[in-house]
């Protein structure tokens, strides 16, 4: 019971997260230093995704489905992270085009905000319920800093999309708070399937959810994190080591887990 205390703890603060960073361009301007710091969080980010999901998710998709399927003689939980890689990828790829991703789509155009939201209503969705499927509190923490690290971040680059585009300041919150509530949803979806499903079928649920947000958060961490902070050549040391420091928080949380 205690844990599922936490997960609506945690559900709340991404939810709030997503909406005041996402509603916060439509009262500011974002400053060259704040842009410097928005980088510097970012890199320190994407060392967390990139550890969540190597040290993390992976091992979690891999003992959840041995529960599942006993031992077999295939990488089926690195086959399902590649498939949640590669489900970005062909999205954002796909359908943006134009060298855009994630992180930087902002073109002004009234169709980007909804790619851009929907895209990352995707990734939010596979997230929670990872989060949701967590059985152990050590675990639910762990992917709750990974997705909280980027949460506020995702919606400050939406919000500035919808900023940029023009929109009603009405329509705007409610973009924000639809990608903002998604999150929120998947851990909803998550915890009602551990709590309804027998310990075999929970078993293999999550180690398919957990497959998938591997992969999704290796390609947030590598391909549109990591690549967009050093395309700026300042401050390359201090990325470097903000990266490192991410992944060594969550290599330090594996110790308990």
């Amino acid at each position: 019971m205690e844990i599922l205390w936490f997960k609506f703890l945690f559900l709340l603060i991404i939810f709030a997260a997503g909406l005041f960073a996402g509603i916060a361009p439509t009262r500011m301007r974002a400053s060259r230093q704040g842009v410097r710091q928005l980088t510097w969080g970012n890199a320190f980010a994407g060392g967390i995704f990139l550890g969540a999901g190597l040290l993390h998710m992976l091992p979690d998709a891999e003992g959840n489905f041995k529960t599942f399927a006993g031992d077999v003689d295939f990488p089926f939980p690195a086959l399902i992270c590649g498939v949640g890689f590669l489900l970005v990828l062909l999205l954002e790829k796909a359908a943006l085009g134009d060298g855009e991703n994630v992180g930087t789509m902002s073109k002004g155009r009234p169709v980007y905000p909804f790619l851009l939201c929907f895209i990352l209503s995707i990734h939010s969705i596979i997230a929670g319920t990872s989060l949701g499927l967590e059985a152990t509190l050590v675990s639910a923490i762990a992917i709750f800093i990974a997705i909280i690290a980027h949460k506020g971040a995702a919606a400050f680059a939406l919000g500035v999309s919808l900023k940029e585009s023009d929109f009603p300041t009405f329509r705007h919150v409610v973009i924000i708070g639809f990608f903002a509530a998604m999150t929120p949803l998947g851990v909803v979806i998550g915890t009602a399937f551990s709590t309804t499903l027998s310990s075999n079928a929970n078993a293999a649920f999550e180690a398919v959810f957990d497959g998938l947000a591997a992969g999704t958060f290796l390609y947030v961490a590598v391909v549109d994190i990591i690549k967009d902070v050093f395309e700026k050549a300042d401050d390359r040391w201090v990325k470097a080591l903000l990266i490192t420091g991410g992944f060594g928080l969550m290599a330090l949380i594996a110790i308990w887990v």
